[in-house]
């Protein structure tokens, strides 16, 4: 039954991928964003990655703070707050295997993974403490971090992570809202939905995720469907949405991970999300109550992106609270041991 539908199916897909092919030009912000960043190798796979040491030189002397972005997005998610913290922190961040300028293949994508992904990047890097800043999709991975953080000794830790803030993070996956577009992708013919994928139907079931009063222009549209599409991205959006499965699969071990981690937290969520809004803002009360919570009533689902001043101001009072400031320069390997600069 399966071939038959595919049959069906091709001339679609083929009519679909004619439609929909259009030149795509990224803004500055993004050619710049890509021009100031580095790739490394894992499993001959391209990661792309940016650390500001390479922009200050003094950045190695300063608390390391690791973006960990969502999905279906990537790493340029940051810039706002890149821009309002790199004068007093090191900042590293990357794109996931499958995610904006990293390469996407069409298979071999676990959450697992990508924490592995994190642990190459800070080990090569030098950095052995971290602050982690993390938003959706990013939350599942800094969960598996966190959880590998209690299960090891110190001396197998590749690093400490010193404080973690989640961004409208999903602590508790049975709490998630799915969207339609994404329990269509997640289904059994997720395949097939992912190669009708459209910038108009992007455009419309991204922007229902943020504030009525703070939705993303068309021009922040554009790129960020240009980093979507780039190198066929939106063709495997139904390989990538598995994640949910997987923290259904490792619930216990996550969400007990971070019910017990000593590491302190705190939550920022804007309750105008309708995938992670105020019904994980309650979980996360009842799992960590002594944890810091912070609420944004008219934002969304994007709150670095829809108010990054007011995430900012938050994040800034908690660092302060949980920074171990560095004294001596961290090791770093060379470039030519480990990347190139785009």
């Amino acid at each position: 039954m399966p071939w038959i539908i595919r049959l069906i199916a091709c001339p679609l897909l083929l009519m679909c991928a004619f439609n929909s092919i259009a030149e795509q030009v990224p803004s500055k912000s993004v050619e710049q964003w890509r021009a100031q960043g580095h790739y490394f190798e894992h499993n001959q796979q391209r990661i792309f990655y940016r650390d500001s040491q390479t922009e200050l030189t003094s950045a190695q002397h300063k608390p390391a703070i690791v973006f960990l972005h969502g999905f279906p997005t990537s790493s340029w998610d940051w810039h706002k707050l890149w821009a309002l913290f790199k004068d007093d922190y090191r900042l590293i961040t990357l794109d996931f295997l499958g995610f904006g300028f990293s390469d996407k293949p069409k298979s071999g994508y676990s959450i697992a993974y990508q924490a592995d992904l994190v642990e190459q990047l800070l080990g090569h890097l030098g950095v052995t403490t971290a602050h982690l800043l993390v938003h959706d999709y990013g939350t599942y991975v800094s969960q598996e971090l966190v959880a590998r953080q209690q299960q090891w000794t110190p001396a197998q830790r590749p690093f400490v992570i010193q404080s973690l803030v989640m961004l409208n993070g999903v602590v508790y996956p049975q709490s998630l809202q799915l969207r339609p577009i994404q329990k269509a992708l997640n289904s059994p013919f997720g395949w097939l939905v992912s190669q009708f994928v459209s910038f108009n139907r992007f455009s419309k079931n991204f922007s229902a995720v943020f504030g009525a009063g703070s939705q993303p222009d068309p021009a922040a549209l554009k790129d960020y469907w240009y980093l979507i599409t780039l190198n066929d991205g939106h063709r495997i959006s139904h390989k990538l949405i598995h994640y949910y499965d997987e923290s259904l699969q490792h619930s216990t071990r996550w969400v007990g991970a971070l019910s017990k981690t000593d590491v302190p937290v705190m939550l920022i969520t804007g309750l105008a999300d309708p995938v992670a809004g105020k019904p994980m803002v309650d979980k996360f009360a009842e799992l960590m109550p002594r944890q810091q919570v912070h609420v944004l009533a008219e934002i969304g689902h994007y709150p670095h992106v829809e108010d990054e001043q007011q995430v900012a101001a938050y994040y800034r009072a908690f660092l302060e609270k949980h920074t171990t400031r560095v004294g001596a320069p961290l090791h770093t390997r060379s470039d030519s041991e480990f990347s190139h600069a785009l």
